[in-house]
């Protein structure tokens, strides 16, 4: 795992273009995310996190210091057919790729399904944009190293959420029950006192 930080650190410290394409993202996608947050009621600080991890896996796979030309005749062509693997060169950085994007995402939307859907989706999006504008290469490796990834940390995300909602739920019933005592209301009624007047100056028989 530290050879894996290393390398990700001296890439970002060989390709400023990359490093200025994550900063830049990582603000855009992650006022987008925030924004996201605010409307639809997710986690903010872990949404601005997947934002920033998805700027994250755009920027390294599709950020190049030159432009390839224009493939629209079927561009999935010239994508190399592979499986999962971890044995190749790279094949490890491609796995723990969208795994930051998988994990922050469900822990923002609480949404398995789709977080997992959206990690897939994103994989495919970049081999696609790699094949169509020639900024890499189509690997179907990449494609499946990619989506396992991200699939397996939005599952440990999900379960994340699933203890913690379930410890909150225990100690919520552990709580001991103070009873509540109601002491009846009495009510008083206004004690009306008649007002009993003395004539003045009144005449006396003698």
């Amino acid at each position: 795992m530290h050879e894996l930080y290393r390398d990700g650190y001296d890439y970002l410290a060989a390709r400023p273009d990359v490093t200025a394409a994550l900063l830049v993202g990582g603000l855009v996608l992650g006022a987008l995310a925030l924004l996201a947050a605010h409307l639809f009621r997710w986690g903010r600080t872990a949404s601005v996190l997947a934002g920033v991890s998805l700027a994250l896996a755009l920027s390294v796979t599709l950020v190049r210091p030159f432009w390839g030309g224009l493939r629209l005749d079927d561009p999935l062509q010239v994508c190399v057919p592979g499986s999962f693997s971890l044995a190749a060169g790279g094949a490890l950085l491609n796995f723990v790729m969208l795994m930051p994007l998988g994990f922050f995402g469900v822990l923002a939307t609480k949404r398995p399904l789709l977080v997992a859907i959206g990690c897939v989706s994103v994989s495919a999006g970049i081999e696609i944009a790699q094949a169509v504008f020639e900024l890499g290469v189509c690997d179907g490796q990449d494609f499946m190293n990619n989506s396992v990834g991200g699939a397996l940390a939005t599952v440990a995300g999900w379960l994340l959420l699933l203890a913690f909602g379930r410890g909150r739920h225990q100690r919520r019933h552990e709580m001991p029950s103070i009873p509540v005592q109601f002491t009846p209301r009495r009510e008083t009624a206004p004690v009306c006192q008649e007002q009993q007047t003395v004539p003045i100056g009144a005449w006396h028989r003698r």
